[in-house]
Parts: C-alpha cells; sequence; structure tokens
C-alpha cells in the first residue's frame, strides 16, 4: 500500500488527500527528527499553513509507523492560536457598525419567503448557510439525478422533502472538487420547486445580489461572509465555512479584514 491507498482507505475526501500529497511534495524529505519538523514548520509564513503541513506530516509518520507525538502536539497548538486570531478578528469585526448582524440577514431572509420572493429567498438561504460564492448558485433544477448528469455545470436535484445540491463549477473546484448538499429545510424545498433554474450565467449577478438585499444595505457575496464570519467564533465552525465555500482556513482569517 503506498501514501495515497493509506489515506484512501482513511475515508478522506479527494480534496483532502490532494492537499496532504501536495503538501508532502513541496516538503521534500520528512527526516527523523521530530525536533527539527517542529522548526521547519516554524518557518512557515502563517498559522494555518503550518497546520496544513503539520497534519500531512502526522499522517505521513502514521503511515511509516514512526512516532508523531511532538507533531500531535504542534497541531493542537497551531489550531490554538488560529482559535486566537479568530476572535482577535471577530473582535474588531463587531466593532463595525456598517454590518447587518446575522439575526438581520435572517430575518430578512425569511421576509422574503413570506412575501412569495422566493427565488431571493434561496438566494439568500445558501449565502447564510453555505457561505457560498455568487457563481456558485449558477444552477438548473432538475427533477432526477438522471438529468444531473454534466460534470461542468451545477444542479439541484428536485425530492419530496429534501434537495440534493450538486456543485460542479465552482471557484475552486479543480482543488476541491464537486461537492455535494443534502438540504431539507421545508422553506428551501417549496421555494426551488418554483423554478427551472436559480440563476443563469447571462444574469447580472452582481446586480441581483444587490436588489436582494437592498433592505440590509445592498450588501454583496464577500460582506455576507465576513457577518458570518463575525459569528463564527471557533475552530469548527471556520472549518465547515471553509469546507462549504471551498476556500482554505488561512483566507478565511485574512477575510475578517473590512476593506
Amino acid at each position: 500500500m503506498n501514501f495515497i491507498q493509506y489515506l484512501q482507505a482513511q475515508n478522506l475526501a479527494e480534496g483532502t488527500v490532494k492537499t496532504h500529497v501536495r503538501n508532502l511534495e513541496r516538503w521534500g524529505s520528512v527526516g527523523s527528527s521530530q525536533r527539527m519538523i517542529v522548526k521547519k514548520l516554524d518557518l512557515l509564513e502563517t498559522w494555518p499553513k503550518r497546520l496544513s503541513s503539520a497534519n500531512s506530516i502526522s499522517k505521513w509518520l502514521q503511515f511509516k509507523q514512526r512516532p508523531n507525538d511532538e507533531i500531535v502536539a504542534y497541531i493542537k497548538n497551531a489550531n490554538d492560536e488560529i482559535q486566537k486570531d479568530a476572535e482577535i478578528r471577530q473582535r474588531e469585526l463587531s466593532l463595525n457598525p456598517c454590518l447587518p448582524t446575522l439575526k438581520e440577514m435572517k430575518a430578512h431572509m425569511n421576509s422574503l419567503f413570506d412575501k412569495g420572493e422566493y427565488k431571493s429567498y434561496c438566494v439568500m438561504y445558501l449565502f447564510i448557510t453555505y457561505t457560498i460564492r455568487n457563481k456558485d448558485m449558477i444552477a438548473t433544477v432538475v427533477k432526477s439525478k438522471k438529468q444531473a448528469n454534466d460534470t461542468a455545470e451545477n444542479f439541484f436535484i428536485l425530492g419530496r422533502n429534501r434537495v440534493t445540491w450538486i456543485r460542479n463549477k465552482y471557484k475552486t473546484a479543480e482543488k476541491y472538487g464537486t461537492k455535494t448538499h443534502v438540504i431539507t429545510n421545508p422553506k428551501f424545498v417549496t421555494a426551488i420547486k418554483n423554478f427551472n433554474y436559480l440563476l443563469r450565467e447571462t444574469d447580472n449577478i452582481d446586480r441581483v445580489i444587490k436588489k436582494i438585499t437592498e433592505d440590509i444595505g445592498g450588501i454583496t457575496e464577500s460582506t455576507i461572509l465576513k457577518v458570518v464570519l463575525k459569528y463564527s467564533n471557533n475552530m469548527n465552525s471556520l472549518k465547515k465555512i471553509s469546507r462549504n465555500r471551498g476556500t482554505d482556513v488561512t483566507t478565511l482569517i485574512s477575510s475578517y479584514n473590512i476593506t
């Protein structure tokens, strides 16, 4: 069994396997001294980069059946440092009076449903729940999986009480692969069934989004992300956003900065 097979046997996502392999290719030979590995990790620019490399090295050492206790301790410390950075950014963000609160965004979302503005409701629901990018919502609504066989396009597959959202086409798809989300929210399931598509390539999407959010300041995708990040004050929340959006934690933390 080679290293890739070892990772795949742990049921890791394809994107995670690729990340581990890429990290080790960049790292080079993994020496026998954990102390020297830690010193080299400390030379990387940011804690998220250190964490990513440390995770990959730990996997490699496990694969080779070599001790990795010091690397495991380093991983814990890296997570703690990232958590501290996130809390600092969160405090900075909370002082910005121009942003709507998450509660206000959710209230706006629900008001759209109540007014029968179902497409706008769907857009807001996806933004808040999955912190995705505008173009991720360029998707066709279909009634069966057989109709969603184009691996270059995005689809909402309708079910009786659920919708399966297939994201083949998004900014970082080459790195993270296809993403599948099963949505059981009753309002969303009801709303999306009214359409043959959510957004289209021909739409002026920036204008569409600002129209949808005009009652909460005409905010954009990036501002919605920042608001959600403001209320995501632990590492698990950041990892969930990272996984849904298809981006790394480093980028997320830098997104706390208001520009």
